[in-house]
């Protein structure tokens, strides 16, 4: 099977909760093909550094004894520019509006 994926493009829900204060938001990606099909996954989260304070993208996974089973695995260099990407979307996300009266 031959797939020519031509855009990928993400969506994020912001997230906040005391119980999960790394959680910062819950991401999918679409990746849509050359001829306007699209498969959509989800399970991407942004979560906090503990050790630098910031965010970073998390691939779906789930706990499995001692470490995590990822559900996605993605080659590093594509990896990188997807989570520039996502961060970056979160980012203009999370800046506050402010509203000004003329």
């Amino acid at each position: 099977m031959k797939i020519n994926i031509t855009e990928i493009t993400s969506s994020i829900k912001l997230y906040s909760n005391n119980k999960f204060p790394d959680l910062l938001a819950y991401a999918s990606l679409k990746f849509i093909d050359e001829n306007n099909r699209y498969f959509i996954s989800n399970g991407f989260t942004i979560r906090k550094s503990k050790f630098n304070d910031q965010p970073y993208l998390a691939l779906p996974s789930k706990k499995s004894g001692a470490g995590f089973f990822k559900y996605a695995l993605i080659e590093e260099t594509l990896k990188k520019e997807i989570e520039k990407e996502i961060i970056d979307q979160y980012n203009r996300e999370t800046i506050p509006i402010i509203n000004e009266q003329l």
